[in-house]
């Protein structure tokens, strides 16, 4: 999805890592989901990491955002490695990460990172 996006799609991307286990990155997914919605000019993606795949698959049915999730294998979560969940990387257009920021997202921490 992510080689997909960068190939197809040359907007900046907000690159969200979550777990169904994980309350903060329950907590911080309607803020993602209404930022994708008010700014089609980025692209959001949310990748399950460090989780099993039938309990990601019935989250992601019962949030059902605003943005496609996605599953990470081992290879996705060695090149986005993470100090706890959730952490998101912003990417500019060429796929080069320009920040990260680990913990719960926010509307204005959302805006200030991709303004």
């Amino acid at each position: 999805m992510l080689a997909d996006h960068l190939a197809e799609d040359r907007r900046p991307l907000v690159l969200n890592l979550w777990a169904s286990w994980c309350p903060p990155c329950r907590e911080e997914i309607p803020d993602l989901s209404a930022f994708a919605a008010a700014n089609p000019a980025v692209a959001v993606i949310g990748v399950a990491v460090e989780d099993r795949l039938e309990d990601a698959r019935a989250f992601a049915a019962e949030i059902d955002p605003e943005y496609p999730l996605a599953f990470g294998n081992p290879g996705f979560e060695d090149s986005y490695p993470n100090f706890g969940l959730p952490v998101t990387y912003f990417l500019d257009q060429d796929g080069v990460i320009t920040e990260v920021f680990n913990g719960v997202l926010t509307a204005s921490v959302l805006e200030e990172m991709t303004g």
